[in-house]
């Protein structure tokens, strides 16, 4: 393995940070721009469909990226030496997402389902799209997240002109749509073959992710304790309180999206580089203020924008949901901070390849997220699950800074870290 490249200047990971934050922020507006499309050219019944894809899309994305993205995230060597290993075995996965897509669409279309051609469209574009999203993170991973922005700004702007195309056309349709969004990001995945090279025959296999499965099964594991946690927590609320709990929970959690979306930036960012770092503990706990330093700002900005949001902002944003929202504001914002006490260190042990630490911490997490949001929706239904959510996140915080300082005591105090 190659050693790990000598620590970068502060000001050069400030920037990589910056460039990973506004590619984040222009992966959100394109998701944002084809639901928005959506909600105004289709009907509610294919509207409901293409929402379902996206949301099918989501779910089958967060796989990948654990046992793929992450990985390669904190193994700089591999996106150096060979992305095409990386790369290959992203499209192997995808195959089979999209082989899974196109089966079930056969079926519906057997059945006579209206949606069997979305889901065989769908199908279809999925290898390249998941090829797009592993190729941001390998361009984060080499230490060049102005390429990873090339490729969502590529898929930006197709899916703006083939939507203004067929606009004129009159050609619009749940199809159609599909295929703005979907096309769109598969022909910007095809600028990887420009840039990496094209693929020897040996790299399109899993021979990468076998190599890299005792760490990538680990995060498969976060990742589905964090997600799975999520929906089990709906559950226990709708089950202790109401649906109406859930509906408070969700909103919460998307009027502090802005800061997420920095903090998860930042945690990636922070994650390359200690990966190429060879710093000692005090170097470490450098990369972990600097990552906090910036999500809790966010976090910060973000609680007050939404102390101060006036009624008429609130009611356009969340419609309906306002008025159950309103007065939860400061246990949402502070669920902001909660997520923001944890990303540095997260990122930090992750750069480190700390996964063992990393799983047993999420699942950890999972387990006192779901109990605070339970106990909270059964003694105070609505305002209590928002603040059953804030105590979980403050808990879920300080395991997180047990097991980093744990961890910062193994490090030597002074002398050069070499990773395996």
């Amino acid at each position: 393995m190659a050693e790990a490249a000598a620590a970068v200047p502060t000001g050069s990971a400030g920037r990589r940070a910056g460039l990973v934050t506004l590619d984040q922020v222009l992966s959100g507006a394109s998701n944002l721009f084809v639901v928005l499309l959506g909600a105004h050219v289709l009907t509610p019944l294919d509207f409901g469909v293409f929402s379902l894809i996206l949301l099918t899309y989501g779910f089958a994305l967060a796989p990948t990226r654990a046992v793929i993205s992450v990985p390669v995230l904190v193994h700089p060597e591999d996106a150096d030496e060979r992305p095409w290993r990386v790369l290959g075995s992203a499209s192997v996965l995808g195959s089979w997402v999209g082989a899974i897509f196109m089966v079930v669409g056969a079926l519906l279309y057997l059945a006579g389902s209206d949606i069997a051609p979305a889901a065989l469209l769908a199908g279809l574009l999925l290898p390249l799209l998941q090829l797009h999203d592993v190729g941001r993170y390998l361009a984060i991973a080499r230490h060049n997240p102005g390429r990873a922005l090339i490729l969502d700004l590529t898929w930006l702007v197709l899916m703006v002109g083939a939507f203004v195309v067929l606009q004129g056309l009159e050609l619009l349709s749940l199809v159609s749509l599909i295929l703005i969004w979907g096309g769109s990001g598969a022909v910007a995945a095809l600028w990887l073959l420009v840039h990496y090279r094209s693929p020897s025959r040996g790299d399109i296999s899993l021979t990468w992710l076998r190599e890299r499965w005792d760490f990538s099964w680990r995060s498969l594991v976060a990742n589905t304790s964090t997600m799975g946690g999520a929906l089990l927590g709906a559950v226990a609320i709708s089950f202790f309180s109401s649906p109406i709990a859930v509906a408070a929970v969700r909103a919460a959690l998307l009027l502090g999206r802005p800061a997420a979306m920095v903090q998860m930036s930042v945690a990636s960012s922070v994650a390359a580089d200690v990966a190429r770092d060879t710093t000692n503990a005090r170097g470490l706990r450098r990369h972990q203020l600097r990552a906090m330093s910036i999500s809790g700002a966010a976090a910060l900005v973000n609680l007050g924008i939404l102390m101060a949001l006036p009624d008429w902002a609130g009611e356009a944003l969340l419609g309906n949901i306002w008025p159950l929202i309103e007065p939860l504001m400061l246990a949402a914002g502070l669920t902001v901070v909660g997520f923001a006490a944890q990303s540095g260190v997260r990122a930090v042990l992750l750069g480190r390849r700390q996964i063992k630490i990393t799983m047993v911490a999420d699942l950890a997490g999972a387990v006192l997220t779901i109990g605070s949001l339970t106990v909270g929706a059964f003694v105070g239904d609505a305002s209590g699950a928002v603040w059953g959510l804030v105590v979980g996140q403050f808990l879920t915080a300080a395991f997180w800074w047990g097991a980093f300082l744990r961890y910062l005591r193994t490090e030597p105090a002074e002398s050069t870290i070499m990773h395996p």
